[in-house]
């Protein structure tokens, strides 16, 4: 085969209609995408046939499972399983597989860049406290990995496939999504010498003398009074944003900076424990590599029907600084089955049991939670890929028949000049804050308050507290998630109080407000209401749906008399007028097109 051109395939993010999209080859593709795990069990040829053209492929730097916390056998064997001798067959091969269904597809491969055993065995003195994973603080770490990604990245540019390549996800850490392998910093012994090295960078006359052993730091215990922890844990995060960052820029280097490349990271709306490293999104932000951030839909509640699952992380920040928010929509359905049963040979000893695994009761809740997830997709103009783990979740045809429609629908809205709803109510959290909230009960407030935010009837966008002062004078209305105390928090309250913006923080007194609380809050600040039941409601100017999470009629006031179409439905509602007014059965969604 005549090798391709390595310059004929490009991509990257870029404001389009006021919000970042993807182009390919120059023009605007929706990003919606399909992976699984386990590509021998793969659906490619259904979503081909829906209509899909990106994927998302896994690929291994070493075959080892993607949880520290679990032995399983790896989903196939990793390239750099053997010293010196890289073995491309596992990727090659999974690429293959999905061209010979969808020979016009377009991938973004998933590189895990966890280290190989040789490795592993090679630096004890770089391994967490349980001595089988590499810390991510690890010079050597960082530069074996990026060597290796050179490698890859090197090898698909030499490919019969690489004019398929239109960009790269990097990941790695515990389930590739930049956790200390050990969800505690990596607090031990081992990460002495860079922690040191951090302090005499940040505080270069600090005294090493009373540095006690790193053992005695515990991020569940009180506030120590030198800080040191507080210390420790902004170290933690930073080091694994800085590690991202600078593997980013290797992508880009060796690719010309001809594609979008990007990670998961910036859990601070889920992640509540600054010892698992996810809160330093302000450094990729400012970082000029990285086009998009991912997360998996929110897992509140383990993901209860009736709980809107917003991304992970402060997504309108994201948004601003014009990256692209890429959601890992994991939706189990009817056909959902444990991976033991699904695939025996990759889970032996039947871990996956919890019921976060289990799959829905029928198909009637798989097509509502999929037009769920879908509808905060469309509106917020998200990419997202359709996560379908261990294959066969989305094996049925009236749900790939609507999942094609949802393609569509994404490439239609594509076409409109304005993509970005003007929300009124502005949310703002201070990842910072975390490391000094150790031991207070307001750290796990952001997920019940959420939870009511998604009740409340009106749209509300989300900031990380670096960005307060770009956009606070866009809204009449404003919630700070958490502080901690931070100079940052206090100040933009101060700022409040300057210009006469409404604002409610969370305290200790107050650790959260309802649903109807909120609505009280919009109604005496001009913030309009969609909806005042206890309801979920997106809007953007060119769609709006419902998700009920009670039976019974509902009414949606969209602000004017527009005209509006369901869709996804045969013989929906269609018409025109400025209050919508039809009955829902529980846990149902809608969403309507607004001209």
């Amino acid at each position: 085969m005549e090798k391709p051109d390595r310059r004929s395939v490009c991509s990257r993010v870029a404001e389009y209609g006021g919000a970042p999209a993807l182009f390919i080859n120059g023009a605007p593709f929706p990003a919606a995408a399909y992976m699984t795990y386990l590509s021998e069990y793969n659906d490619y040829a259904a979503f081909a046939g829906a209509g899909y053209r990106l994927f998302s492929l896994p690929t291994l730097f070493a075959g080892r499972w993607i949880n520290a916390a679990v032995d399983n056998p790896p989903f196939h064997g990793g390239i750099f399983d053997k010293k010196g001798s890289p073995d491309f067959s596992a990727p090659d091969t999974s690429v293959r597989r999905l061209l010979e269904a969808c020979p016009d597809a377009y991938i973004f491969p998933r590189l895990n860049l966890s280290m190989p055993l040789w490795w592993i065995e090679e630096n004890p003195a770089l391994t967490d406290a349980s001595g089988r994973r590499e810390l991510l603080y690890s010079d050597c770490f960082r530069e074996t990995a990026a060597q290796m990604l050179r490698e890859v990245i090197r090898h698909i540019e030499e490919s019969d496939y690489a004019s398929h390549i239109v960009g790269y996800q990097l990941a790695g850490g515990n389930t590739e999504e930049w956790f200390h392998f050990d969800l505690n910093g990596g607090l031990c012994e081992n990460a002495r010498p860079f922690f040191e090295a951090y302090l005499r960078r940040t505080e270069p006359d600090c005294d090493f003398s009373g540095l006690p052993g790193l053992s005695a730091l515990s991020g569940a215990g009180p506030y120590h009074g030198d800080g040191l922890l507080r210390q420790y844990l902004t170290f933690a995060n930073e080091a694994a944003a800085e590690l991202i960052c600078a593997l980013c820029g290797v992508a880009k280097e060796e690719t010309g900076g001809r594609v979008a490349v990007g990670t998961f990271y910036g859990y601070s709306l889920e992640v509540t424990s600054p010892l698992w490293g996810t809160h330093a999104l302000r450094t990729l932000l400012r970082c000029p590599h990285v086009d998009f951030i991912c997360s998996p839909n929110s897992y509140l509640g383990l993901r209860e029907p009736n709980a809107d699952w917003t991304e992970m992380y402060p997504a309108d920040s994201v948004r601003l600084h014009g990256k692209l928010c890429m959601q890992e929509c994991d939706v189990r359905t009817h056909l959902t089955r444990p991976l033991y049963e699904a695939a025996p040979e990759y889970d032996p000893g039947k871990r996956f049991t919890a019921p976060i695994w289990r799959g829905l009761g029928s198909r009637e809740d798989a097509v509502s939670m999929l037009r769920k997830s879908f509808a905060r997709q469309l509106v917020k103009g998200n990419g997202f890929w359709w996560f379908d783990m261990w294959g066969g979740w989305f094996r049925d045809p009236l749900i790939l028949r609507e999942l094609g429609e949802m393609r569509e629908i994404c490439a239609d809205a594509l076409t409109k000049k304005n993509r970005r709803y003007a929300a009124e109510f502005a949310v703002f959290i201070d990842e910072n804050a975390y490391a000094r909230m150790t031991d207070c009960p307001l750290r796990g407030a952001p997920h019940a308050q959420r939870t009511a935010l998604g009740l409340m009837g009106a749209p509300y966008d989300v900031y990380e507290i670096s960005d307060f002062k770009e956009v606070f004078r866009n809204y009449k209305a404003i919630l700070f998630l958490n502080d901690g105390g931070t100079v940052p928090v206090r100040r933009a309250m101060e700022a409040c109080a300057e210009c006469g913006a409404p604002y409610l923080r969370l305290t200790a007194e107050k650790p959260q407000f309802s649903p109807a609380e909120l609505r009280g809050f919009c109604e005496e600040n001009g913030v309009h209401l969609f909806c005042r039941t206890d309801d979920i409601v997106y809007v953007s100017p060119s769609h709006l749906a419902i998700h009920a999470t009670a039976a019974g009629e509902k009414n949606v006031d969209l602000g004017d008399a527009r005209r509006y179409r369901e869709l996804l439905t045969q013989n929906g509602l269609c018409g025109e007028g400025r209050v919508l007014r039809f009955a829902m059965r529980a846990n149902e969604t809608k969403l309507f097109a607004l001209t």
